[in-house]
């Protein structure tokens, strides 16, 4: 595959959403999740980069969400949030306030879902089998190690749709680049859904959008994963292909995480 089509044009920072307001912490989560709104009116749960996996964990969540979505799994959306550095105290306890000093600069933005419930085990069951097939796959591609019985880090709406939340703990490129290109397909063993065989998955649109993911990580996050722009590309799509080629992926040797 011409990957020059997909490599360029990766240099761009991405378009500006600016926190104006700190509704409150939310409770639960590591990281001081926070509700926000921006200036243009958005409403965001706001992950924060001077806490937990940092600017690391932002981007593998940044990346592994908006490859979800286009893989035809229902999630939130995902952008780059700044965070100014005089934005005063409105919110939480004063080490929140430190944590929110602490990542002045682009956070993770969640878009808020409006009167969702989180979903223990007692409700899988009610959870249509085409989404359960659906996150099976997709998260068997991203390699999502923190969605297990006791965090399902799934949610429902008023409307009664299905959410999948929470991909900062996908390893896809970290196992991708210690196998030396040779993936994983098979679910982590803690998954929720382990033993569920994964569906294939189209994959063109994540291809075709592949080089618009990256170039709107903000530089700060592409520097925590120790890569440069078209090898990040490049990876990506060398994982999608590898799914679209059906191989049986190596993971009989587990590895350490």
């Amino acid at each position: 595959m011409n990957l020059a089509p997909m490599i360029r044009k990766t240099t761009s920072q991405p378009a500006c959403e600016t926190v104006h307001t700190i509704v409150k912490v939310l409770p639960g989560g590591g990281g001081f999740p926070s509700l926000v709104e921006t200036a243009s009116g958005g409403r965001y749960v706001m992950k924060l980069s001077g806490v937990g996996q940092g600017a690391t964990g932002l981007a593998t969540e940044f990346i592994a969400t908006r490859l979800a979505a286009l893989l035809g799994l229902n999630v939130p959306a995902v952008t780059p949030l700044w965070l100014p550095e005089e934005l005063p105290w409105q919110a939480g306890t004063d080490e929140f306030y430190d944590a929110q000093r602490r990542s002045s600069g682009w956070n993770l933005g969640v878009t808020f879902l409006d009167g969702a419930v989180d979903l223990t085990i007692k409700d899988l069951s009610a959870v249509p089998d085409a989404f359960l097939d659906r996150l099976a796959a997709v998260d068997a591609l991203l390699q999502n190690v923190d969605r297990t019985a006791k965090n399902l880090n799934l949610m429902r709406t008023p409307d009664g749709a299905h959410w999948a939340i929470d991909f900062g703990a996908c390893l896809l490129l970290q196992r991708w680049a210690r196998r030396g290109g040779a993936g994983t397909c098979d679910l982590p063993p803690t998954h929720l859904l382990a033993g569920r065989a994964p569906a294939a998955l189209e994959v063109d649109a994540a291809l075709a959008s592949t080089s618009a993911i990256v170039a709107a990580l903000p530089e700060p996050w592409v520097a925590a994963l120790a890569a440069d722009r078209a090898s990040l590309v490049k990876q990506i799509v060398d994982i999608l292909r590898h799914q679209t080629a059906g191989e049986r992926c190596a993971s009989d040797t587990p590895l350490p995480d």
